[in-house]
């Protein structure tokens, strides 16, 4: 065999065992859960545990194993470690995987239907429903918790009303009511934007859940 070739194999090789290695970090449903939340904003092992449901020692395995592979970097805050995504790039793997579980089997989905006995989602496409936002036809809301909203910055609060899911009945009069509400949340696998849309229609609003997450409608409107 030729030699460079021989070489680049054993290269490839050595490759192929680093992602295995990546992807075997993320096997686990508890992983895949903090990818879910951290996608949304830096958390501490304290948040991260109470969120996954999980005591904070094994919550902390988790993350340390994540850290190893590099998906995870954390820092101190005081006398907390706070956790977020090592890549940027790691949101959009996030999302795509969502969009490849749902294409490999189209019942990969909470169904609003099948819980709420009514069908929620927002049917119209991504490009007509941006144009819409854009023309102020429609209010987005954000049910997300505070510690979960990122970055607020003019062009968040250009396009976006924040009011949290355990708010929402208090604060319902603060939500217009000549236009449709775009209820967002954490995407396609968030079952607080479901809640929301369902609590938003029983109070009389014309509300409905959108599959994408922030991150995905912001990168559409600066198109």
């Amino acid at each position: 065999m030729n030699k460079t070739i021989e070489i680049a194999k054993e290269r490839q090789e050595y490759l192929f065992n680093e992602m295995s290695s990546l992807l075997e970090a993320l096997a686990s449903p508890v992983r895949l859960k903090i990818i879910h939340f951290l996608s949304q904003a830096p958390h501490s092992v304290e948040q991260l545990s109470i969120k996954l449901g999980q005591s904070i020692a094994n919550t902390s395995m988790h993350l340390k194993k994540m850290q190893r592979e590099k998906i995870l970097r954390n820092e101190t805050l005081g006398q907390k470690r706070i956790y977020s995504l090592a890549q940027i790039e790691m949101k959009e793997f996030w999302e795509q995987i969502q969009n490849f579980a749902f294409v490999h089997d189209a019942s990969n989905v909470i169904s609003c239907s099948d819980i709420y006995d009514e069908d929620l989602r927002w049917s119209k496409n991504p490009k007509e429903t941006i144009k819409m936002i854009k023309a102020r036809k429609l209010t987005l809301l954000d049910v997300r918790p505070e510690d979960e909203i990122d970055k607020v910055d003019s062009f968040y609060k250009k396009y976006v009303l924040h009011i949290p899911f355990e708010h929402l009945k208090r604060l319902k009069d603060t939500l217009p009511t000549s236009r449709p509400i775009l209820v967002i949340c954490r995407g396609r696998l968030c079952v607080v934007s479901n809640e929301s849309t369902f609590q938003l229609r029983k109070l009389g609003f014309h509300a409905y859940k959108f599959e994408h997450s922030w991150y995905q409608v912001s990168k559409k409107l600066l198109e």
